[in-house]
């Protein structure tokens, strides 16, 4: 029913409006998801790593986003109408599915809420607790976050210019909250201040994301 895939660095898994004839579980590295708007310019609107879930789970087939590999990903497929049909079968997982769906749609909102904020800071600190809590990393003495995608990458997610970002990563570090040790690993080394600087009483609930 399922086989193995590997998707190497920067292609696509499926891109935008185009039907989905599969299923697929992240096993191994990162996926970012973007949409292209009617302008021309990308919308990045999410990022997928291990134990998210992507493609074609809803009643339409057609992809609301493209789905590019950020680093070599290696996923489980499924064939969408196996997929489904199984679902139909099987209660608990799609009570399940459903929860996630459920906190997908909040986690939604909480980015939503996040752009409203003027500050830059406040949102990479978001971003960064966010990105810790889905996949965590042993840094050692402090948490860790692995950022594989790229300054510009973060900059469109979160609304703001990559001077922007790459300043506020600056600040945040000079600040004492973070450290750089490699471009694309971040210590966090005052995660209350994190806290406090993103706005956040908890944790959002989001453990596993669906891109569809």
């Amino acid at each position: 029913m399922s086989s193995k895939a590997l998707f190497l660095k920067d292609s696509l898994l499926f891109e935008q409006d185009t039907r989905l004839e599969r299923v697929f579980f992240v096993i191994e590295g990162m996926v970012k998801l973007y949409r292209l708007l009617p302008d021309g310019q990308r919308q990045i609107t999410g990022f997928l790593g291990p134990g998210d879930v992507l493609g074609g789970i809803k009643r339409q087939a057609g992809a609301h986003c493209t789905a590019e590999a950020i680093t070599d990903v290696r996923v489980c497929a499924f064939n969408r109408t196996d997929f489904l049909r199984f679902l139909q079968d099987h209660a608990d997982l799609c009570f399940r599915l459903l929860i996630t769906a459920t906190d997908e749609i909040e986690a939604q909102q909480d980015h939503i809420t996040l752009l409203g904020r003027r500050r830059v800071g406040e949102r990479l600190a978001a971003f960064l607790l966010v990105s810790n809590h889905r996949w965590p990393l042993n840094g050692g003495i402090h948490p860790a976050v692995s950022l594989p995608m790229t300054r510009a990458d973060i900059a469109d997610h979160l609304g703001q210019t990559v001077e922007s970002v790459s300043r506020a990563f600056k600040q945040l570090k000079t600040l004492g909250y973070i450290d750089l040790p490699k471009p694309n690993l971040v210590i966090l080394k005052n995660v209350p201040a994190l806290y406090g600087l993103a706005g956040f009483d908890e944790m959002p609930s989001q453990h596993i994301a669906l891109g569809l």
